[in-house]
Parts: structure tokens; sequence; C-alpha cells
């Protein structure tokens, strides 16, 4: 019997077969002083956090006072005990069994839905969701933005003028996020947007199609469609599903759009016919980050209207439609080909057609 290490019975079924250790109360433990006398009531906070959420599988970690795990160093090393299993490893599995025992949910380490973590040295215990991707396709009126715009005054910095560093516009950001924050109890929206559109544009059905991470949701099932109220009429999101992770990439895709151009001049007969050039055209553009690409255009129809003309073009997606009737940085464009200087006053998005899926890493 080892006399110098006095150990609670927990404790010492953790150490070697081969050593009998003198049995103390569990306070009187040179190990855990006590600590084992918790665990019940921690499995039982932990319980409780962890019904706030929805989840299939979870894991738990867990942070134990560094004295503690210093004490069972010494003994192990004075008394030659190597490869058992440490206090650490084993309060972290008795309240991971009791959470399964409880719930009936699949313990996974590696890609849990839910992640518990019990720090036992500050006495703390909080959880957090795997995020959930939403795809689905939004309509939206004219007035009303994709994105949150910063308030002009003050740069998004915050002022009297503004809301909180954003303009009063509504946008699909804004209204989006917020409704499926409240759905699935998130505590924040991340778009990722197939396309874009300006604010005075508006998107027909189906409606352009975008992803939206959703950060530590407590829910993870969304309904297949919303309607939304945005201040300037209603949005429609359809065709709502959660993917199967994070995707690693957004499909590419083709757009119809309605656009309104205005010609500083006369544009007769034969120059609208020039425009029927851009049909099956690979146009040249320098993008944002000063790269050149090559995107396609499908078709074209026009009408003239006054002095202003509509178009409707069928194109690939990224290939920017006002710079497509200007010539800016782009060619062929449609100023180009007419011999005519247009301008695109606005444009509608009629269609957007996704040419290939979405791509995922291998898991996640």
């Amino acid at each position: 019997m080892d006399r110098e290490f006095s150990l609670c019975r927990t404790c010492a079924k953790r150490q070697s077969d081969d050593i009998d250790f003198v049995t103390a109360r569990a306070r009187e433990c040179f190990i855990c002083q006590g600590l084992t006398l918790r665990i019940p009531a921690i499995e039982r906070r932990v319980i409780r956090q962890v019904r706030r959420y929805d989840f299939r599988t979870f894991s738990v970690g867990m942070i134990i006072p560094s004295e503690v795990q210093e004490r069972e160093d010494k003994l192990r090393s004075d008394l030659q005990i190597r490869g058992m299993e440490t206090i650490k490893s084993q309060t972290a599995k008795e309240v991971t069994d009791f959470v399964r025992r409880q719930t009936g949910k699949r313990v996974d380490r590696m890609h849990p839905e839910l992640t518990v973590l019990v720090d036992i040295a500050r006495d703390e215990i909080s959880a957090s969701a795997k995020s959930l991707f939403v795809y689905g396709r939004y309509t939206k009126p004219k007035g009303v933005s994709q994105r949150r715009e910063f308030c002009e005054e003050c740069s998004g910095r915050g002022c009297n003028q503004c809301n909180g560093g954003y303009s009063d516009v509504p946008s699909m950001e804004e209204v989006l996020g917020r409704r499926l924050a409240k759905i699935l109890h998130s505590s924040r929206a991340k778009f990722t947007w197939i396309g874009s559109e300006d604010s005075d544009s508006t998107v027909y059905p189906p409606g352009r199609p975008f992803v939206v991470e959703m950060k530590d949701p407590k829910h993870r099932k969304v309904p297949s469609h919303l309607s939304l109220v945005t201040g300037k009429g209603r949005t429609q999101v359809t065709g709502t599903k959660v993917l199967r992770g994070k995707p690693v990439s957004i499909p590419p895709f083709v757009f119809k759009t309605r656009a309104f151009m205005e010609p500083l001049q006369e544009l007769d007969t034969a120059r609208l016919l020039q425009l029927k050039k851009i049909r099956g055209a690979k146009v040249q553009y320098r993008n944002n980050k000063g790269k050149t690409v090559f995107k396609r255009v499908y078709s074209i129809s026009t009408e003239k209207k006054g002095r202003s003309l509509v178009a409707e073009i069928k194109l690939d997606g990224g290939l920017p439609v006002k710079r497509l009737v200007s010539g800016e940085s782009v060619s062929p464009s449609l100023s180009e080909l007419s011999g005519v200087s247009l301008t695109c006053r606005r444009f509608d998005i009629l269609r957007v057609w996704e040419s290939g899926p979405f791509r995922f890493a291998a898991r996640t």
C-alpha cells in the first residue's frame, strides 16, 4: 500500500492495478481534492445548456485546473505509472456519456453539430453550434439594395444620421438576415451572393440565388418559403434548403437582364442592327482586381421607346451590365458596336440559371 498518496476511489481506479493506494474521502484526495464530487452537478448544467439546441451529433471538451493535472503527473512520475487515462479524459468521457444517455444523440469528435466546452477552472460551461449554410432564391422590388449600404455621412463609423453606421435604404442582407436569425435563433448571418444588382433593380421570379451562413444556430430547420416586408414592397424567398456543408465555391451562372439605356444621339435602324453582333460574342473586360476576364453574351433583343432603348440580354454571370452597355473596360460593348455613346440608366434581373453544382470540401 502506498501511504504517500491518498486517493479517492475514482482517482485510484484510474491508476495502475499494481499499486494499492490509501483510500481517502474525495475532498482529501491528493489528485482531485473533491473535483470528482462536482461532476454530477456539472452534468446537469451541461444538459440544461444543450437542450437549448437542435443537434444530431456533439462533442465535449474539458478544461481542468492546471494544479490538478500537475498533481496527477507528479504521482505518476514518482511511481513510474505510464499510459493510463488522465483525470481530464476520464471527466470528459463521463460527461459525454451522460449527455449521450440523456439526449440519445451521437458523439462525433471530428465534425460535431454541437460543441460543449466545460471549463472547471473557471466554473463555466459554453455550447456552440456548427454553422448552418442555407440556400434560397429571392425576388425584390425596386428601391431595395442587395447589401447593407454604409451611411454617406460617416462611412460606417456611426453618427446621429444613421442606423449604426448604415443607411436607411432597406436591403436583402438586413431584412432576410434578421428573419433567418429569428427563425434559427442564430447569432449572425453572413451572405454569399450569386451575382449582384443595383438597389433600383427589380429581381423577378424565380429570383436570384444566394447562400447564407448562419452562425451558432439553435435550430437547424428552415421553411421552404418566406415572405418579407421591406418598406418598398414585399420580397419573396423560395426554394430555401440547408446545404450539407460549407461550399468551397459557388456555381457559375447565366442570367437574363432588361437594360434601360439612354443614347446621346438618335439611333437609326442600321445602328440598331449592329447591336445584334454581340450575340455569341466573347466579351473581354477587366474586373475589380485588374484581371482580364472573358465572358459570353448569348442573345440580345432591342426595342426603341421614344428616345430610349430597352434591351433584353442573356449573358454569363460576372459580366457587368452597365459596363457592357457603356464600354468602360469592356470590348466589344453595345456603345462600341452601335457607334453611339450609350448609358445604362438601370437594369432588372429577369432570370438566373445556375450552370453547375456547388462544390464542397470532402468533409465539412
